[in-house]
Order: C-alpha cells, then structure tokens, then sequence
C-alpha cells in the first residue's frame, strides 16, 4: 500500500491483517501462508528438543487463540485460563490432520482480513469485552495485536524449517 494521503483505521488494520497472512514481494515479514507452504506431517511435527515445540503445535497454538478473538468478537468471550490450560498440547498424527489443522489456521486467519475488510471506522473502534470477566478493548487493538502474533509465530516456522534443512521463499 503505498499513497501519499492519510489512511483510515481500517485501511491500516486491512493492510496489517492481509500481510500477516498473503506473501507479498516488497514486504520482509514471513507471511503465515508462505511459513506453512510445502510442510508434511513429520516435518511439522519435529521439535529441536523434547522442552521445544513444534510446528504444528504452535498452528494449533495460533487456531485456539484466534477462535477465541472470534468468539469474543461475536459476542462471546471465552474463558481465558481454559484457553491456556488447553494450550500447547502434543500433536503428531496423518497427512491428513496436518493438512486439516494448518488448513483452518489459513481460514480463520482469512476471516480475520475478511471480516476487517467489512468493518469501517467506528466499527473497528468498538469496545470488546476478550476474554470473561475481563476488560473491554478496542477491536482493532486486538485484531493487530493478534495478526502481529502470528507474524512472530511465522517468524518461529520459519526457523524450525531452516533447523530442519528446509529451504523457504522468503525474500529479504
């Protein structure tokens, strides 16, 4: 995005959240679609050590928190110490569950621009209360703050493929 005038909360929240999930040739941040391109199973599974998570665990990780930014922004909190409790679980299994989980890590996090892109302004500006019981925050602040979470995520995928030999996209 590239304009000489001011933009709008939307505009900027829009821009944030697409290069959080959609490769782009300009930008330097590891995109979460290029981070979990051309992985199997196994590679997503391989931890460096037993204390270290793996690929998959930390989609897993982005899938559980992000459900929950959705459910309070519709309305529904979730419990944020059942969220951590269920959190970094081990996670191994078939092709077919590697592709299930990092499949709906891109289609949640392609709600996320979807249902940014539909919001103006004021909308973007309505207090959220996160999680039960707790303070209210603006939804933009969270939409950032959760898409710039999963660029540090991205950012951990990207070096647990370099640890395990495997090239990547990335251009600098």
């Amino acid at each position: 995005m590239s304009r000489s005038v001011a933009l709008t909360l939307q505009e900027l929240a829009v821009d944030h959240v697409h290069t959080t999930l959609e490769p782009e040739d300009w930008q330097w941040q590891p995109s979460l679609k290029e981070a979990l391109e051309g992985l199997t199973a196994a590679q997503a599974a391989w931890k460096p050590a037993p204390e270290r998570h793996s690929i998959w665990q930390i989609v897993r990780h982005l899938i559980l928190w992000k459900r929950g930014v959705l459910d309070a922004w519709d309305g529904h909190p979730p419990d944020g110490e059942r969220l951590s409790a269920d959190d970094w679980k081990p996670a191994a299994g078939s092709e077919a569950d590697w592709e299930r989980d990092r499949r709906t890590l891109l289609e949640i996090s392609t709600q996320f621009l979807t249902r940014t892109q539909a919001l103006d302004d004021a909308g973007l500006s309505k207090p959220v209360v996160w999680y039960q019981g707790g303070a209210t925050q603006p939804l933009v602040v969270r939409v950032v703050r959760t898409t710039t979470h999963d660029v540090y995520h991205a950012g951990q995928i990207r070096y647990l493929r370099a640890l395990q030999g495997l090239s990547g996209k990335r251009r600098t």
